[in-house]
């Protein structure tokens, strides 16, 4: 027996799962004289099961029917599937779609969670790099200033990469100054923000922290805030 599928990339005649004839179509109404075509090469007519795959109009779809009578082929239907095996299938296919997608969400959010990670990461080399650069410009006379600088700096990293952890903030940018800190960050809503401002708050070295400014763009609230330590 052969199945003669119709889709909206043409038309297939296929016994055992192979195809062994196709024809093409543009329009619709086209569709009839493309089956007659295809069936009158064959000599022998066989049996046939019917497989509209795209809606069609319900006079094309009886002048196919009549095609393949006409052609002397057996017409046979296809098999319906029952209303409960129909609820079934859905139950099954809705669970699979959930299942997939809360899968896919945690992947997604882990995946965020590590890229955010990764570009603090980067940020913080950089920004290490950068301060090597200038403290390597002072003179050899400055070396145990130099080494104290160092040690103060790469504590204070640690403590404001912990402090920004625990209050979900990202940072951008930090700059070292004199006797201060700037940073330049995001958080996700304001109370992360100023949770940041707390912890921070907590260090006996820090005199006083104050925002230059608090934005929102898009989803996300930019942030500079100002350090002033010992």
């Amino acid at each position: 027996m052969k199945i003669l599928e119709i889709n909206d990339r043409g038309i297939k005649l296929l016994e055992d799962g192979e195809i062994i004839n196709q024809g093409l179509f543009q329009y619709e109404e086209d569709i009839p004289r493309e089956i007659n075509e295809l069936l009158s090469i064959y000599e022998v007519a066989d049996e046939v099961t019917l497989k509209i795959k795209i809606v069609l109009d319900n006079e094309i779809v009886l002048k196919i029917r009549e095609i393949i009578s006409e052609k002397g082929w057996d017409l046979k239907e296809p098999k319906v599937i029952g209303k409960k095996i129909k609820v079934l299938l859905s139950t099954i296919i809705a669970i699979e779609f959930i299942f997939s997608l809360v899968i896919y969400l945690k992947n997604y959010k882990l995946d965020e969670e590590n890229l955010n990670l990764k570009k603090e990461i980067i940020n913080y080399r950089k920004n290490l790099k950068e301060l090597d650069i200038k403290l390597t410009e002072i003179s050899l006379d400055e070396d145990e200033e130099l080494k104290f600088k160092k040690t103060k700096i790469g504590d204070n990293l640690v403590f404001l990469s912990k402090a920004c952890k625990k209050s979900d903030v990202n940072l951008g940018k930090i700059e070292f100054l004199e006797n201060k800190i700037v940073l330049n960050g995001t958080g996700k809503n304001i109370n992360n923000i100023f949770k940041l401002k707390k912890y921070l708050s907590i260090d006996k070295k820090i005199i006083e922290t104050k925002f230059d400014f608090i934005k929102k763009e898009g989803e996300n609230l930019y942030f500079l805030m100002e350090l002033e330590i010992n």
